[in-house]
Formats: C-alpha cells, structure tokens, sequence
C-alpha cells in the first residue's frame, strides 16, 4: 500500500534501526507533557510522592527553558540534568534547596537514567528529538511492535508516550477528518493504571475528536478492576464489545465485568460449537446477540493464527500448482448447537 511502519525497536540506541519518539515533543502542550513525564515514571517506579512530582515539575520548567534558550526542542536528557543539578526554588514562600530538590527528585532521576544513560536497556526509545520523517498526515500510520518484548516496561512506556503523541500531533482540531485508532495489545493500557490515565481522557473525548477507538486485548478476567477505576472507565466507555471464545474461568469473569446474561456465558465458553471461529458475541448498548462473521476465501487466510503451528507454512496446490485456498463453510441458522 506505499506505507513505511514505524519501526519501534527496543534498546535500538543512536545506531539502531528503529525510531524515537520523544515526550516532550513540541507537539505535545507543555502541560501534557509533565503529565506524560509523570506517567513514565510511574510505570518504572512506582506511584510519586508529591514531593517528587515537584522536584520532576521543577526540573521540566528548567529543561523547557534552557532548550528554548538554546533554539531547540528539550529532550528527556535535559530533565534528568535538571534533576541532578536544580536551582534553587520556591515552594509558595518556602525556599526550597538544591540540596532538597535533588533528595525529593532521586525516584525520579533514577527511572530517567534507566531512560537515558547509553548502557541501559530502555535507552534509545525516547531520549532524543522525535524521529523525523514521520508523516503523521499519511491516510495509514502503522506503529511496528514485533521487536518490543511483551513482558516488562517498554511496551506501556510506549502507550504512555504514543497516546498523547497521536492526540496533539495527529489529530488535528476541526479539520472535519474522521480517524480510528486501533491499539492491539490494549492490555498494556488497561493493566497499567499510568497509562489508562492518559487514554481514559483519550476515549472520553473520542466523539469530540472525530475518533474511532478500538483496543484488542487478551484476558480481561486478569484485570483487577476494583483496582484499577481508570481501565474499568474505559470498559464504561465502550460502545461495542466483541467478544470470542475463551475458556470457562475466563469466560465467567468476563461476563460478570460485562453484566453479561447465563447464555452468553455458556455460549463463550463453547469454542466448538457457539463461539466457532467466526462467531462471537456482540455486546452494543444494551442489545447481545450471537453474530457469525461470514469470511470470504482471503479473510480466511489472513485470520489463520495456526498457520505457523502447522507442519507447512505453504498453502498446499491442487493438481495444476495452483495454491488452494481454505473451505469457507457456512453456518446454517437455526443449526443445533
């Protein structure tokens, strides 16, 4: 299709092959940038205490400045700096020490070093002006996940970093244009209450924004909702869940997050019959039905997940070598479960 994914690439540094994103691109207001700052932080460290998130505030005002002094856009390095080395400040009438700000900071200046400093793992992703040659304008954007590990911190430090990105620098206020975000792997931003902070205000204003937001994820039941408001409000604002087949624990958490009725319940547990690849259970407003999905001969093989679970990767060719497509079998309605 003439489009170019944006390759992320983890521990990639300066000689890497992937991209940078950086938060405090000047496409974000300065605002959501500290909130963003604060959202990474979070994730590498755990809930800031107020004194922390002064010393960080601090510290981003400093960087701000300096780098608009210096005619350039400030990067996560000039925080860190600002961090180790501050100015003495005021705290409403309170003189506040660099001695103080540098102890109160430390939590801080310690998850951006994990960001910045060349020898660590994270480094690369996001210490640096944002990639250029981004074309954030094109009718397609594909973000290309495949070289990010699944487990550990880069992947929600990327959602933290990505949804604000997308929404100040992508969508663009009043220009008519009707967006969807799709978010594969979502499990990143509900399960991470930093992250679902920043894209709970994303989905909430969806119907402002002329966006179309779909999250795909995996294992709602490993959700701790009561624990997590903001992913639960995400959850709220969901106008349409599709839901396939899942095991029978899974399946009984799921409908009890959802208010699902017993014969949704039973039907998503049932793979072999109900919930047959290409069924699910659709949940739009107050309406649940059982929708079957009829795919055509491509859809088929471009839904295959199997396809690398069996013997041949090929498709297999009839008598004139021609590749053979699978069968596409229709449900009868009515049929017996």
């Amino acid at each position: 299709m003439g489009i170019t994914p944006i390759r992320l690439v983890y521990g990639a540094g300066d000689g890497g092959e992937g991209v940078r994103i950086n938060p405090l691109d000047d496409r974000i207001p300065a605002e959501h940038q500290f909130k963003v700052l604060v959202s990474m932080m979070e994730i590498l460290t755990g809930t800031l205490t107020s004194q922390t998130k002064f010393a960080l505030a601090e510290a981003h005002k400093s960087a701000t400045a300096a780098a608009r002094e210096q005619q350039r856009v400030a990067i996560l390095s000039d925080v860190l700096d600002a961090l180790t080395a501050p100015q003495p400040t005021l705290l409403g009438q309170q003189p506040v020490t660099p001695q103080e700000l540098v102890e109160w900071g430390q939590p801080a200046a310690l998850a951006l070093d994990s960001l910045c400093n060349p020898s660590r793992d994270l480094a690369g992703m996001f210490d640096g002006p944002t990639t250029e040659g981004i074309d954030l304008d094109a009718r397609l954007i594909i973000f290309d996940l495949t070289k990010l590990p699944r487990e550990g911190e880069a992947m929600p430090l990327l959602m933290a970093v990505i949804g604000p990105w997308l929404r100040f620098g992508w969508i663009k206020p009043n220009d008519r244009i009707k967006r969807t975000l799709i978010v594969e792997e979502a499990w990143h931003i509900l399960s991470h209450r930093p992250v679902a902070r920043l894209f709970e205000e994303l989905v909430r204003y969806g119907r402002r924004l002329g966006l179309s937001f779909w999250a795909v994820l995996h294992h709602l039941g490993d959700l701790l909702l009561e624990q997590a408001p903001e992913a639960a409000a995400i959850l709220k604002l969901t106008a349409t869940r599709v839901l396939y087949h899942m095991d029978r624990d899974e399946a009984e958490t799921t409908a009890n997050y959802l208010g699902l009725p017993d014969w949704a319940r039973k039907a998503l547990a049932d793979g072999s019959n109900v919930c047959a690849p290409g069924r699910a259970i659709w949940q739009v407003g107050s309406r649940i039905n059982l929708v079957e999905h009829i795919r055509t001969p491509l859809e088929i093989r471009l839904t295959d997940t199997n396809r690398r679970m069996s013997e041949g990767h090929r498709e297999p060719a009839d008598h004139q070598g021609a590749q053979v497509s699978a069968p596409m079998i229709r449900l009868r309605k009515g049929a017996a479960a």
